[in-house]
């Protein structure tokens, strides 16, 4: 299911809906993960359900690779500044997530400080650590900067996927790779970390992206090779995701590993599975009729990034009134609906208090201007 774009590229709905589904579902991921004791999140029907939820995390970059070629902004130039603007919003978020709950607000709970072994208060070397975290958006600023600097390596549908798979091939033997001066360390570190203070390094995250680019490249070709492509998702899906599985059955700790510092056999899986869903999304786009459903979706889709950060902002903040890990399965449910419903709001609201400014604000401008030159000054 296809349909026409403003510069009359083809848009795939199937994306919108992945995309808008995953902004929904890592709320209540990142609820569970704040918001659950141990007890719903390791041993509850909610705690399997979300966690299973949480490998969403490869369908936003995917979709992001598949947006990047269909894009009119994807020039080398417009790729660089777009990677550091996403890193600034990531150091951004983990500002408003950390600093101000613990250093304006005073509302964090000492259990999540004692979480990462230290005390209140918390000095600012420790500030530095939680601002400097690395999230899904400093993994997304980092590859729009190597995108851009390698596009034209990156050409054609196949380059970018043979690059993905070099990178998840040698993901872990680059992991935890570190240069001998330390200034480059936190760099390293966001390209090839093994360990927690990054998340989700470049590699092999970054694998993602790239094969969402040349699926985007396919998807943009003429009809009939969409519809193959479209149709050969399936196969391709389950042929994937049986290869990862058995890579990590045969051997998890290399393979699998931590899901946020994944082996070959981990990403290899993950590949699979998203391409299961996507192929699951286009089905169901085309098979059931989604007209009142899809301007909530496309609403979530287009405002991907800041919904994030609204979303983690705002589940951060609350920990001050529930605590940190305190609530069970049911407490834990009604948070989810709350912060949801919170989150989109918020995002309404900065949309309406947008456009207030660029329509009256100029206006009130100037009206300033003219009473300035009346008075002479």
């Amino acid at each position: 299911m296809t349909q026409s774009t403003m510069d009359g590229q083809p848009r795939i709905v199937a994306i919108d809906l992945m995309r808008g589904l995953a902004v929904m579902m890592m709320v209540c991921v990142h609820t569970l993960w704040m918001y659950a004791d141990t007890a719903t999140q390791s041993s509850s029907w909610l705690g399997q359900v979300v966690h299973f939820m949480g490998k969403g995390t490869a369908v936003f970059l995917l979709c992001m690779g598949i947006s990047m070629t269909l894009s009119r902004r994807s020039s080398s130039v417009a790729l660089l500044k777009r990677g550091l603007q996403v890193l600034a919003l990531g150091f951004g978020m983990n500002a408003l997530k950390f600093v101000v709950p613990i250093s304006v607000f005073v509302t964090m709970p000492e259990t999540f400080i004692q979480a990462y072994g230290w005390e209140s208060p918390v000095t600012f070397g420790q500030l530095r650590y939680l601002v400097l975290t690395g999230d899904i958006l400093q993994l997304a600023g980092m590859s729009l900067l190597i995108i851009g600097l390698s596009k034209r390596l990156l050409s054609g549908i196949w380059a970018p996927m043979l690059a993905g798979l070099m990178v998840i091939v040698t993901s872990k033997v680059v992991a935890g790779w570190r240069p001998p001066w330390e200034q480059g360390h936190y760099v390293a570190d966001l390209l090839f970390a093994d360990h927690f203070h990054v998340y989700f390094p470049v590699f092999p995250w970054i694998s993602f992206i790239l094969f969402g680019m040349g699926l985007g490249r396919l998807l943009n070709s003429e009809r009939s090779i969409r519809k193959l492509t479209l149709k050969r998702m399936l196969p391709a899906g389950v042929l994937l995701t049986a290869l990862g599985a058995t890579l990590c059955a045969y051997n998890f700790e290399y393979h699998f590993a931590d899901f946020f510092h994944l082996g070959p056999g981990g990403a290899i899986y993950l590949l699979g599975l998203t391409l299961l869903m996507f192929w699951l999304a286009h089905l169901l786009c085309e098979k059931v009729d989604l007209s009142k459903a899809m301007p909530l979706i496309r609403f979530c889709s287009r405002h991907v990034t800041s919904l994030y950060i609204i979303q983690w902002t705002l589940v951060c903040w609350g920990m001050g009134l529930v605590g940190f890990q305190a609530l069970g399965t049911g407490e834990t449910v009604l948070a989810m609906a709350i912060l949801l419903c919170l989150t989109l709001l918020s995002q309404k609201l900065m949309n309406h208090t947008g456009i207030l400014c660029r329509e009256y604000l100029p206006k009130i401008l100037e009206v300033l201007r003219g009473r300035v030159k009346s008075s002479g000054i």
